[in-house]
Order: C-alpha cells, then structure tokens, then sequence
C-alpha cells in the first residue's frame, strides 16, 4: 500500500463522514457548473431555432422542451422570459448556489485534513519519544524538526487544500464530462481518445517530481541543521573568527538546494504547455467540426458555443488537476520521509507482559556485561559488579575507560550485548524502561534546562506544590539564589537555562532530582566543570541527595569520591580494582597511579 493511502487509512479514515459531506457539497457545485454551461444557451437564443432545437437528440432537446414547458404552464416564467429576467435571474440563484456549496464543502475538507495531520504530528513527535538514544546520536536534531514540522506541513497540504481542490475539481470535471456527452456524445467520446497524449507524460513527469523532491527535502534537513550547529556554537565560531568559513559552507549547501529546486520547477512547468497542447487540438478538432455542422445545418450558434463552454468547462479543471498533482507529488516526498520514521521500529525491545519494578530495590548487580557500539570496539568487557542499597559507588579512570557507557546501561539506555543487569534478581529488560527511569535520579555535567520557569524546571513532570519545590530547592542550596531572579520561582529561563550559571543550573538540577526522590542516583560528572566556589555548593547539595539512596558516582576529581562505600577504577572496559580510597591507596593499582598523577604537584 503507497504511503499516501496509508495516511489516507490511518488520519483521514475517522474523518470519513465528515469528508463524505463535503465531497457531496462539492459535486452539488459541480451540477450547478453544468447547470450554468447548460443555460448559457438561452442567452444566445434568438427565438428562431426552436424547432432546430427541440429536433435534436440529447440535452439540446431536452432543454428546448423544458424551456417550452415551463413557458407554457407557468405564467411566472413566461412574464419573466417577456421581460428578459428569466436567464439573468437562472445566472445570479447557480451562481449563488455554486458558490455556497463550494465554500461549505471546502471548509469540510480543509477541516478534516488540518485535523488529520495534528493527529500525524502528535503520532510522529510520540514515536521520536520511544526511540533509544542511539537514534538521536545518529538522527541530526534539524533533521527531527524538519521531519515533524516542515514535512508534516506539507502533508497538511494534501490533507485539507489540495484534497480539497482535487475533490472540487474532479466533482466539476465529472459534472462536465456528463453535460458534453449528453450534448453530443460521438463527438465527445472522439475528443477523449486524446486522453493519453495528457496521461503518458505527466505520470512520467510525476514520478520525476517525486524522486527530486525527496532529494530536495533531504537538502533542506541538512541545511536547517547547518543553521542549529553554528547559532548553538555562535562563540566558537565568533572566538576563532571563522564567520566567512561559516558563510561559505552556508551558501555551499544553499546552492544545492538551489539546484535541486530548479530540477523540480522545471519538472513542474512542463505540465503547463502539454495541456495547452492538447487543449489547441481540441478546439483546432472542434473547429473542423463545426465548419462540416454548419454548411449542413444541422448545428445552430447558441449549440455550438454551449458545447464550446462545456468543453472548456470539462478542460479546465482538469488542467488544474494536472497541476495540483504536480503539487500532490512534492508533498508526497515528504509523506515518505514521515512515514519512514514512523516505520522504524526502536531497538530496545520492550517486553509484552513487563515486571512490576521493585520501589526501594536492595541489590543492583552486573554479570558478565559486555559491550559494543559496534563489533570492532568494545567498550566493556566482563564486568561483574554487585552494589546494595544505600552504597555509594564510585567510578575512576582515564577517558574511554568505559564509565559512562556503563551507568548508561541502568537506565536502559542502552542494553549490554552480553550478559545482564538485574534488579533484585529481575533483568531490567523484563522491565517497562519508563517505570525502571522514574526510580532512576541522573544529574550530569551538561544540566540542560527548559524554557520555562524556575518551578516548571524543578517539578519537571510532576504536579507539584510550590512549598514541595521550595522545600528541593533548599535542601539543594538554591534557594537564596532563586529568591535573587527578577521573579524568583516564576522566572523564566533562557534556552537551555543559559541565562544562570553552571552552578546555578546544577543546583536545580539536583533539586529536580530531589524531588523525584529516586532510591538510584547517577552522577556523571556533577561538578567537574564547575569553578571551587560553585562545586562546594554542589557538593553539598549533592551530599544532601545522596543520603539513603544507592548512587553511582563518576569523577575525574578524585577528590570528590575519597568518601565513596567502594571505589571501582577502570581501564579498557574492565574493572581492575576496587575497593575504599585508603585500600587502594595503600597498594600500587590503578587507583593509586591517578591519584599520584592528578595530585603530583602537591
């Protein structure tokens, strides 16, 4: 099934009868269009072909003997035909009428298909919601956004106004091709044959279309994530003065895109002169046709411009549908990319009838963990760690050692490629990863905040008080410096919290996990980047946090961790020694060897 009927299915099918009012709306202003072609003969009359008329077969005849029987039996009709306000009067009550039913059935549409693509919006931000961390590191942020609000945007397109035209266009086209056949059907089914001289191309064109505009979209992803990666480092490339580097790379892609836009526009407008060209030998047909017509007499004037304007009439709406479909077409690329998405399944499997998770867990343990990101460099190598409740433990060695992919892993957010993680002796992926995180409490180097406020940020998710958020604050020692913000709790931030310090931001991020008030604590890297004044406030919130709960701590600064139940140095993706701050010391290990390194000029 193409992707443009499985969003069909999917989002426009609950819509159905609202769609289904509207399309009928639609083709009752497709009978009022033929109705006005049809009557447009009656201005032309000039009284002395009536007999002629009334000879003919198909609607000619039946619209002579109609006008004579409504003259005949209807005073009202026949005073107003004296008058000459009959026709006018017809004109004004089927334009008027094609006019309402047009607009009522368009908002209908549009109605549904906005409707329908806010539902395809919210599934695919949902489902982005679901996919493991690994698919954002290999999914570019501007890609994300691209994908959900620019190619979402352009579905909408298909959803509500072109579904809306096409309906409109192929109720009119249909209304017409009955009014022609009924006037002259040999006639009209000759016309017709020219029918593939229009499909054969422009389904080529079409397909052209579609393929550039992929390209096209793919283009524009790249270059909105472009924009996002230089604005986000703006004093990177400020500091070292690369802004015409910036700019080059910039218009490098920007003529790409250039590029591939010319390819579908060119694509595009060929359907134009095609439909010009069948439609000059059509009339150049009906020319020829007439001229035979006439010297027999079997055709009168006001016949032949009717059919004439019925024939233009059928022409037209489907030139409009030739260039809607070009439209459909780059539209469609994007339903592709959505739907892409949306077919990607997340590569941590859930498990169909999951454990309930244990609320105050008494032992977390590691056997045999290994693991890759790919099969040529394994990051963690047979670790086997057991860490009870209320232990704090901590996690030293050189970078690359493999400490954080390892707390990663408690989380699940990421899953060993060997071995298991168990909680109480269930391994964690018997458990929902949703219910595991909220016993779960992380506060890293990099606290990200949202552009909110100061109490939106500590009670993330959570309905909480303001005496519950002020009470975090405090034992977070936040509170003095929130009381300092233009609005104190209700201060908005900045993006990403920027407009506080590092210790400022990561202090409400302790406050936040506080809050949560998890049995499992991970801190990475909580105060390494932090200046002396800054990281004793933090150090002392976190102490605060730790107390009574089972934490995993990593640090660089050794300092941090002398008071740590068990200290675990790794090296190479394995645990080669563990044990307290002055055990390790004493023997020559690892441990011993950082700690002479980091503490060498003292």
């Amino acid at each position: 099934m193409s992707r443009l009927l499985r969003f069909f299915r999917d989002h426009l099918r609950p819509h159905a009868p609202l769609i289904a009012g509207a399309s009928l709306l639609l083709l009752l202003a497709g009978f009022c269009q033929g109705a006005l072609i049809a009557s447009i003969k009656f201005v032309f009359d000039d009284g002395k072909a009536h007999a002629l008329n009334a000879a003919q077969p198909g609607l000619f005849g039946q619209l002579e003997h109609l006008r004579a029987w409504a003259l005949a039996r209807l005073p009202e009709a026949s005073a107003l035909r004296s008058s000459g306000l009959l026709v006018p009067l017809l004109l004004v009550s089927l334009f008027a009428l094609k006019g309402l039913f047009t607009y009522s059935g368009t908002l209908l549409m549009i109605r549904s298909g906005i409707q329908a693509t806010q539902a395809l919006r919210e599934r695919l931000f949902a489902h982005f919601l679901t996919q493991e961390p690994a698919f954002f590191q290999k999914h570019p942020v501007g890609e994300l956004i691209t994908r959900n609000i620019s190619d979402v945007g352009a579905v909408q397109g298909i959803a509500s106004n072109q579904l809306a035209e096409a309906v409109r266009e192929i109720c009119v086209a249909l209304t017409m091709l009955v009014t022609v056949l009924l006037m002259d059907w040999k006639l009209s089914l000759t016309l017709f044959l020219a029918g593939p001289l229009v499909v054969i191309p422009v389904r080529h064109l079409s397909q052209r279309i579609r393929k550039v505009n992929h390209r096209n979209q793919e283009a524009s992803s790249r270059l909105l994530q472009r924009l996002k990666e230089v604005f986000s480092n703006i004093r990177v490339v400020q500091a070292f003065a690369r802004e015409s580097y910036e700019e080059k790379r910039f218009q490098t892609q920007n003529q790409e895109l250039y590029r591939l836009g010319m390819k579908s526009a060119r694509a595009s407008a060929l359907s134009t002169p095609i439909m010009e060209l069948v439609g000059g030998l059509l009339l150049a047909s009906l020319a020829a046709y007439a001229s035979g017509r006439f010297k027999a007499g079997t055709l009168t004037t006001e016949n032949f411009l009717t059919y004439i304007l019925a024939i233009y009439a059928l022409y037209d709406p489907l030139r409009r549908l030739t260039k809607l479909n070009n439209e459909i077409q780059v539209a469609s690329a994007s339903l592709d990319r959505v739907y892409s998405m949306l077919d990607r399944k997340p590569e941590l499997p859930e498990n169909p009838a999951p454990k309930p998770v244990p609320a105050q867990p008494a032992l977390l343990r590691f056997e045999g963990v290994e693991f890759a990101y790919d099969a040529k460099h394994p990051v963690l190598r047979g670790i086997d760690l057991d860490i009870r409740a209320g232990e704090t433990v901590a996690l030293v060695g050189g970078s690359g050692g493999g400490k954080t992919t390892l707390v990663n892993l408690v989380p699940r957010f990421f899953d060993p490629t060997a071995g298991r993680i168990t909680l109480d002796g269930v391994d964690l992926r018997d458990f929902d990863p949703r219910e595991l995180r909220k016993i779960i409490g992380i506060v890293t180097q990099e606290t990200l905040l949202f552009m909110d406020t100061v109490h939106d940020n500590i009670a993330y998710g959570l309905q909480a008080s303001r005496a519950s958020v002020i009470a975090a604050a405090k034992k977070a020692h936040a509170h003095d410096f929130i009381l300092g913000l233009a609005k104190g709790y209700d201060t908005p931030l900045a993006e990403t919290g920027s407009s506080l310090s590092g210790g400022q931001r990561q202090r409400l991020a302790i406050a936040r996990a506080l809050l949560q008030d998890p049995p499992i604590l991970i801190l990475d890297e909580a105060t390494s980047a932090l200046d002396s004044e800054s990281e004793r406030a933090v150090q002392a919130a976190l102490e605060t946090l730790m107390q009574n709960r089972t934490t995993l701590v990593i640090a660089h600064r050794l300092s941090t961790v002398q008071r740590a139940t068990r200290i675990c140095a790794l090296k190479q993706g394995r645990i080669v020694e563990q044990g307290t701050h002055d055990d390790l010391l004493a023997r020559p290990g690892e441990y011993a060897r950082l700690h002479k390194l980091q503490f060498a000029e003292g």
